[in-house]
């Protein structure tokens, strides 16, 4: 079966959380994981233009990510951590989003838990397949319950070990990255491909 997934933002104390729905006016993005982590896809960029110079916490929660030890973040123990249920429960009312032209070109995406950055440009460049396709970096750096369904990022993959280890991390993307912040060498690839 495959997984479906849905993103969660919060401010940096991680309240204030909002969850989105993957829709762009009101139309339908697919919900597998690789169905919709691409790096021009039309959700994943809007959603990145809330994060644009405004640092918010970051889960792309899949449904099968339910096991309460999925929630629990090295780096979260100062601040509110949501849960299963604040992604997926019956009471969420998950929002859309608007269509954007915000682009990742000659951006920076930074983690400020880490005090990271990943170049962009560079990342793309590392990152494209023969077809000339670029997985999205945000999703699956902060995935949760990653490689449970079909349509995952699987193992075997290359950046597999790196999947989900900024999940509820303060996060942006910038035109430049901060000072005293290490690039981090990130490629994420379907091997299959």
């Amino acid at each position: 079966m495959g997984q479906y997934y849905k993103p969660i933002l919060g401010d940096k104390y991680g309240l204030n959380c909002k969850v989105f729905d993957r829709s762009v006016d009101g139309q339908y993005t697919f919900a597998k994981l690789m169905e919709h982590s691409w790096w021009e896809n039309p959700f994943v960029n809007a959603l990145c233009e809330f994060l644009y110079n405004e640092p918010n916490r970051v889960i792309w929660g899949g449904d099968y990510g339910d096991d309460p030890e999925d929630f629990c973040f090295y780096n979260c123990s100062a601040f509110y951590v949501p849960c299963y249920r604040a992604i997926w429960g019956d009471k969420v009312k998950p929002i859309g989003v608007s269509s954007s032209d915000f682009s990742l070109d000659d951006k920076f995406l930074i983690n400020y838990d880490a005090k990271e950055y990943v170049d962009l440009n560079e990342y793309k460049v590392a990152s494209v397949d023969k077809h000339g396709w670029t997985i999205h970096p945000l999703p699956l750096l902060t995935a949760v319950g990653n490689d449970r369904g079909g349509g995952d990022f699987h193992e075997g993959n290359t950046g597999y070990e790196n999947v989900g280890i900024w999940a509820w991390h303060l996060i942006s993307f910038a035109d430049k990255p901060p000072k005293n912040f290490s690039k981090f060498p990130l490629v994420f690839k379907e091997d299959a491909s």
